[in-house]
Order: structure tokens, then sequence, then C-alpha cells
């Protein structure tokens, strides 16, 4: 998939002569084919990445084999530029993490990626606006993502940096918005900081958990729902989609007051003799 090697891109704020050695692979990331496009779909993940970078999807590389992060998806710049950096080239040049590639047997649910009802509110909430880079939920053996029943009962202390502050920008609340293909879209309001007295950043496992909780709530109140998808695939409900078999992944920021879950169905072990599916979760 990453054919091409290139120099880095020196990030806004950083003065430094080109390196001498080509830079890991790299891939266009509208065919990158992350977790992102495979969510969004080309046109949606061009759009996402513009708002995101403030540049256009033509000009972003993702850099893969990165050491220590396999299956990460890098770029050579953040969109917040005090973002602290996630891995550095030749020592010199920061990388920040974008995207994961998905497991082969692991089907991303997809979505419409939420976008403000008129222009002004448009370029108010995501032209003007410093959205923060995607947040991955990733296992200490390094699996990406958890079983959302795990999530919602809490059981995320496995993750990687759980009890860190859940990089999320400023305010009190935001919205998680989900847009699954066949149904209306959805949202409810998660509180991000704590009730501590210093109001501080809720922690990456908190964030889990609420996330989870809102796509948890969504799917019990979907399972009654005649989904409009024509091929019934991403039904939800009795025989179709339930929550174990959905695995929470990560979120991703399209609005300064708004957040999307990535999902994607837990992996099929094998089937039973009555021909149904069996799921294992990470």
């Amino acid at each position: 998939m990453y054919h091409q090697s290139v120099s880095p891109l020196v990030p806004p704020g950083h003065h430094a002569n080109p390196p001498q050695h080509h830079l890991y692979p790299s891939t266009p990331f509208v065919h990158s084919n992350g977790y992102l496009v495979k969510m969004f779909g080309s046109r949606d993940a061009a759009f996402f990445i513009e708002s995101l970078l403030k540049t256009t999807a033509a000009n972003v590389q993702v850099y893969g084999n990165v050491p220590g992060w396999p299956n990460a998806l890098m770029v050579s710049q953040p969109s917040v530029l005090s973002t602290r950096p996630d891995a550095y080239y030749n020592s010199n040049f920061p990388l920040w993490l974008l995207d994961y590639i998905p497991s082969p047997s692991c089907h991303v649910i997809p979505q419409t990626i939420w976008s403000p009802p008129n222009q002004s509110d448009w370029r108010r909430y995501v032209e003007q606006a410093n959205l923060h880079m995607p947040v991955f939920f990733v296992q200490n053996n390094g699996t990406i993502g958890l079983p959302l029943e795990r999530a919602v009962a809490g059981d995320t202390t496995s993750l990687r940096q759980a009890r860190e502050p859940a990089p999320l920008g400023g305010g009190h609340s935001t919205q998680i918005r989900i847009a699954w293909r066949g149904y209306e879209p959805w949202e409810r309001q998660i509180q991000i900081r704590d009730q501590t007295r210093h109001r501080n950043e809720i922690t990456v496992e908190r964030f889990a958990k609420l996330v989870a909780g809102v796509v948890n709530r969504f799917i019990e109140t979907s399972r009654s729902v005649a989904t409009r998808e024509p091929s019934g695939y991403w039904r939800i409900g009795d025989g179709g989609i339930t929550r174990y078999n959905v695995n929470l992944v990560g979120a991703v920021q399209v609005s300064a007051g708004g957040w999307m879950p990535i999902l994607q169905m837990a992996a099929p072990s094998n089937s039973n003799s009555n021909g149904h599916a069996h799921y294992y979760h990470a």
C-alpha cells in the first residue's frame, strides 16, 4: 500500500533542513484505507481532513510503518500546534497520529459526516474552529478499540493512557453525534469536565465510557426502528447488530461542539451449526 517515499513537511513554527534520508513510506490520505476513510467514504473523509488540517485533501500524506506504531497512519503537522508529537523521524521531525489501518477481518460501521445546517454555522464551528486530532482507544496489548459492552460497564482500565486527560479542547460539554447508515442522525450531550473543584478535563477512560454510553443508548433506541438502508446489512436489532458485536474504536471531532464515534463490528470467529456467526471481542 505504501509505495511512495518522501521527505516530511516541516510543521509551521519548525525550521529545519530537509533530512538526508527518506521518511517512512507514505500514501495520500484519501487512499489510505484507514478507519476514517472506511467510516466516512472518500468524499466525506476528504471533507473531514480539510476541516481538520485546513488544507486541501490532496496535500495530505499519511506515513506508515513508523517504528513502535504498528498499523498507525501519521501526519507531519497536527491540527493544533500545541499538540504533543506522538513520534519523531530521525529525532528531529515530529509526527502525529491521525488514523490506524483496521484488520481486514473487521468491518468499520459507515457513517455520514455531521455538517452544520447553514453556511454561517459551518464557518464558525468547522472552517474557523481549531479541531483536535482523533482520539483512539488502544489497549495496553496493542489492540485497537474495545468491546462496547465493556466500555459501557466502565471496564476501561486496560486502555493506554487511561488516566491521562482526554485531548478534547476547551469547554465543559460536547455533543456525541451518530449518523449510522439507514437511521436518522442522533446526538446526545456529555460533560467533558469532571466534578472536582478545579473542573479538570475528563480522562481517556472516562471519555471512552461516556461515548460508549451514548452509542449503547442509540443502539437500544434503534432496535425497533426500521432501517432505510436497502441491503439491511447495518440493521440494528434482533437478528442484526446489537451492543454485543460492536467495538468502540475511537472518536473524531467534526465541529467545535461535536465528536463522532468510530465503530466497527467485532470480527466473526466462526459459524455455529445454525449458520449464525459467533463474535469474539478484542
